[in-house]
């Protein structure tokens, strides 16, 4: 049996953060299970052609660990992936990195207040903390449509890219359109035959403010002074966006106009243009940032469908008006199940209980990172963690910063556990779920939703509330023991 203080499970962003300000922290005690062959997370997976952030680059790097080589504003996947390499290999992370172990339940045992973890290859580890990196956007979703296991062509999803798949002379079919089908539209569009998107729902675009960085700007990052202010810069930038969610401000009417002038651009076509109108308000799904989405849709060889799908048969699509859209590629670009994104692994906690029981109703917890009744175990990217405006690593320093005080009072007091009190938990989610059902997230289906319509993704307000919150997070509704 292998022992460590802290496991992590999951090498994506949050997982390499907790691993960094652990190390920082001088509590080498720790190990990382990775289920893929390397490090990136929904980095690794996404590597459909097009693939980039979608906030701008200088948000898109630890606080503490700046990057002076971005290429682009909008960083694309493969420059991703290597600064977070550059990280571990700077922190000295790679003893405690394991990849190609797939973990399949974790068991606390009360009797010496350590979590039993197990995985597929029969390893068993012991930890007295465990942590839960794999965040929301970790299992990919095909679409619960008719036949989709009878299409006899090939069938790709956009989290399992085949990196040696070429679009050249295909028929292929797209279905979805939200912000990964808009960065992998594009180029299959260059190369395919004829491009089908169905669309069942549009989506609103802006336009994104891309540029590449040059030797300049990669002499400027390296000054730590010039550095900051670039961050905070588009720190300000994403919040005052968020103001943008906000029915009747300022910002929400600029984001509008500024939509409406993209879309009256790009695409000349009136009939096609009312089709790529959204019909619910602005934010209520995540938004699009694209320069060339539009464009590909304009393209001849594209055609956007708007007819819902009937069946997939062995030759391709049928839509509800009865025709058949012959296909030699399905590309899936439907996102992934956030509902049950901890599903595979059966995680058991104090009396026996089940996380997947205590989700039945969806995914809840306090300040998203703690659950009563699984003592020691701490979320990063947890239920109601996400953001719709700005980038994910605002959030995941806090959260990482909160485990490392939750981990140094439970020494202070010589407690072998912690864990969230119930009623602290229920009372904070009952606040967080009245302020987001008047939300405009409320508005409309999307993936921050679980099926019963809780909202079970977003945090409702701005970074900064959050921080604090956090900074603030008062011990009193923990148990110590």
């Amino acid at each position: 049996m292998n022992e460590c203080d802290v496991l992590i499970l999951g090498a994506g962003m949050s997982g390499l953060c907790m691993a960094a300000q652990l190390k920082r922290a001088g509590r080498t005690g720790f190990a990382v299970l990775e289920q893929s062959p390397g490090l990136g997370g929904t980095w690794w997976d996404n590597r459909y052609p097009g693939a980039h952030v979608d906030v701008p680059a200088p948000l898109y790097s630890f606080s503490f660990a700046p990057n002076p080589k971005w290429t682009r504003r909008f960083a694309a996947a493969p420059e991703i992936q290597a600064y977070m390499q550059d990280v571990a290999a700077r922190e000295g992370l790679a003893p405690h990195l394991h990849f190609g172990v797939r973990v399949t339940r974790a068991v606390f045992d009360e009797g010496t207040a350590r979590w039993r973890v197990e995985t597929d290859d029969g390893t068993v580890w012991s930890a007295r903390h465990f942590v839960c990196s794999t965040g929301p956007l970790s299992r990919p979703r095909l679409p619960a449509i008719a036949g989709i296991g009878s299409f006899a062509g090939r069938v790709l999803h956009s989290a399992r890219w085949d990196a040696g798949f070429d679009a050249a002379g295909q028929r292929i079919g797209v279905i979805g359109t939200g912000s990964t089908a808009s960065q992998l539209i594009p180029p299959l569009a260059e190369g395919a035959a004829q491009l089908t998107v169905f669309q069942r729902t549009a989506n609103w675009v802006l336009p994104r403010l891309d540029r590449p960085y040059g030797t300049l700007d990669r002499t400027l990052a390296r000054l730590p002074p010039y550095a900051a202010a670039v961050r905070a810069f588009w720190y300000a930038v994403l919040e005052w966006g968020r103001r943008g969610f906000d029915d009747g401000s300022v910002a929400r009417r600029g984001m509008h106009r500024t939509a409406e002038a993209l879309l009256r651009r790009q695409v000349p076509d009136a009939a096609l243009r009312a089709k790529l109108r959204p019909p619910y308000p602005l934010g209520c799904k995540r938004l699009i940032y694209s320069n060339d989405y539009y464009r590909a849709l304009v393209r001849p060889n594209v055609a956007l469908v708007t007819d819902a799908i009937a069946r997939i048969t062995p030759a391709g699509v049928v839509t509800a008006d009865g025709r058949a859209h012959a296909l030699d590629v399905l590309v899936c670009a439907t996102g992934f199940d956030v509902e049950h994104s901890m599903a595979h692994v059966d995680i058991v906690g104090r009396g026996g209980r089940r996380l997947a029981d205590a989700w039945r109703d969806g995914p809840e917890a306090h300040r998203g990172l703690t659950v009563p009744g699984f003592p020691n175990l701490f979320l990063m990217l947890g239920p109601n963690t996400a953001t719709g405006h700005t980038s994910t690593l605002l959030y995941i320093e806090p959260g990482v910063a909160w485990v490392l005080r939750a981990l140094r009072e439970a020494e202070h007091r010589g407690a072998a556990t912690v864990e969230v009190r119930a009623d602290a938990a229920r009372a904070y989610n009952d606040r967080l779920q009245a302020r987001l059902k008047d939300s405009v997230w409320s508005t409309c289906r999307s993936w921050y939703r679980a099926d019963s319509g809780r909202n079970i993704a977003l945090w409702p307000g701005f970074t900064r509330e959050y921080v604090r919150a956090l900074q603030r997070c008062r011990f009193e509704d923990y148990a110590f023991a």
